[in-house]
């Protein structure tokens, strides 16, 4: 028996009273003001890009802006207004109006269900009908409370999920003390279960929700192991359906949620840029271009960088204003041509060495640009332990480090990385030296593909990249540059990164 049982009809009927008072304070006039308001920028916008289905990120996890988006979407709205400013109008009249009032009504909805569910979380506690009633008041005329239940925010919604949460955890205490493993003891262990799945689903500060639950297990499962009454048997039954019921459904609540975000959300949007190369090529109007698996010497290129999703291997023609002042290099978040590199092979011993000075310096030489006799050469692949260099397609420099600090990050095991090469004026191109080479190292490849670890392979392969003279890793940080690198992320090569691995054997 539930707690609801031991509550006589007067009590039902002075709960409805007061159901009937939040109802009316939470819905009086909650189409004003009739413009966005706070937070509605985020959470409207969000609705509007799921009925759009244009891929967005946020800090939240989605169940609450889904059934925001929902509500939206069976009142008529087609994305059409973008919540962008604080205080805009909202479109009522024009076109196809914005259904805010329905949206604001959910969260309200959701606040005035809270009143009841504060009510019978107080009476299971064993409180008296007239606590339980204060309770339900305070509750009913919290400013905060009402407040943010008049508003397209998640606040409601997480409000609301926490309340259930502990109304059925309360119940399902008191049927543990009456009789166990009946099916209302079920019933009320499996509905806290997915009160914790909603609460986590809406936002992460559900943890605490979760830990709070977790410890009131943990006192549960101790005081069971410590009665010597009890079989083993039933020790084990205990700790089986608590794992099912408070784990299991959760996580599976959880899962579900963003299974039904990432369905919904299969169109190109603001938040591509978060995500890797291979999920963006999964999503409709990417704009990204089919490309061959294979990489080979001669390709044109770019580089995203993993760790921190900052962008591409970006290159243009700006200048360090310190240590070697040669040409920048940055990731770059956004599609460009500056992000585009040919791969070419570094000389090799038996290769001529390039013409030089009296002092050993390399000098320029005539002919087409190194990058052009790889294109109609013999397809060579690119394997874990090739030495390449990188040629810059818009600016025809090469990829280059040597012992100078970049401009942010001065420590001694931190090399600058720049962009060199230049043309005299007889237009002889710099053949370049050492310092522009570099080894491939293939980390990881996809399970799909077992050729992914052994070449490398588009989308598939994660890579690193080895500085030939300095042992230095190609390394970014999430740290941006001033004001004269446009804010974009610093590269360098890091020495601390570890040391390299040997090449894998075919």
């Amino acid at each position: 028996m539930g707690p609801a049982s031991g509550i006589s009809s007067v009590e039902w009927k002075f709960l409805a009273g007061i159901v009937v008072v939040a109802f009316i304070v939470r819905m009086w006039k909650i189409g004003q003001p009739s413009s966005v308001v706070f937070d509605e920028v985020h959470f409207g916008g969000f609705a509007s890009k799921y009925i759009k289905q244009h891929f967005f990120m946020d800090v939240h996890p989605p169940l609450a802006k889904l059934m925001i988006a929902f509500v939206a979407w069976i009142n008529g709205f087609h994305g059409n207004f973008d919540f962008k400013d604080i205080s805009k109008e909202y479109l009522v009249g024009e076109g196809t109006p914005v259904p805010y009032v329905a949206m604001r009504s959910m969260n309200a909805i959701l606040g005035v269900a809270t009143v009841p569910l504060a009510y019978l979380t107080l009476r299971a506690l064993s409180l008296r009908a007239t606590s339980a009633m204060v309770g339900a008041l305070l509750v009913t005329f919290d400013n905060a409370l009402a407040t943010q239940s008049r508003l397209i925010l998640l606040d409601s919604p997480l409000v609301f999920f926490t309340a259930w949460t502990t109304y059925a955890w309360v119940s399902f205490c008191n049927e543990e003390r009456r009789r166990a493993f009946t099916s209302t003891w079920w019933s009320w262990l499996a509905l806290t279960g997915f009160g914790l799945g909603c609460v986590v689903s809406v936002k992460w500060v559900g943890l605490f929700t979760i830990a709070t639950v977790g410890v009131c297990v943990l006192v549960q499962l101790w005081s069971h192991l410590g009665d010597v009454r009890q079989p083993l048997s039933t020790i084990i039954r205990h700790f089986f359906a608590r794992f099912l019921c408070l784990i299991i459904i959760p996580f599976s609540v959880y899962l579900w949620c963003f299974a039904v975000h990432l369905a919904v959300l299969n169109r190109s949007g603001d938040g591509d840029g978060f995500m890797s190369s291979a999920f963006q090529h999964t999503l409709k109007g990417h704009g990204m271009r089919d490309t061959y698996a294979d990489v080979a010497l001669g390709s044109t290129v770019t580089i995203r960088h993993l760790n921190t999703q900052g962008g591409y291997l970006h290159s243009h023609p700006h200048n360090y204003p310190t240590g070697s002042g040669q040409q920048q290099i940055t990731l770059y978040p956004h599609v460009d041509e500056n992000n585009e590199w040919i791969i070419v092979k570094a000389p090799g011993a038996d290769d001529p060495p390039p013409p030089t000075d009296k002092d050993g310096v390399p000098l320029p030489v005539a002919g087409p640009h190194e990058a052009e006799k790889h294109w109609n050469a013999t397809l060579d692949y690119l394997q874990h332990g090739t030495e390449i260099r990188f040629v810059h397609r818009k600016t025809n420099k090469r990829l280059h480090s040597h012992d100078h600090r970049p401009p942010i990050t001065e420590a001694d095991y931190q090399n600058e990385v720049s962009a060199y090469g230049f043309v005299d004026e007889e237009g002889r191109t710099f053949a370049g030296d050492s310092n522009d080479h570099w080894i491939v190292e293939i980390e990881r490849g996809d399970s799909s593909d077992s050729q992914s670890t052994k070449r490398v392979r588009a989308l598939r392969s994660v890579v690193r990249f080895r500085h030939t003279l300095t042992g230095a890793y190609l390394f970014s940080h999430k740290i941006p540059l001033p004001d004269w690198g446009y804010g974009q992320q610093e590269v360098s090569a890091n020495k601390a990164v570890g040391a390299p691995r040997a090449p894998r054997k075919k």
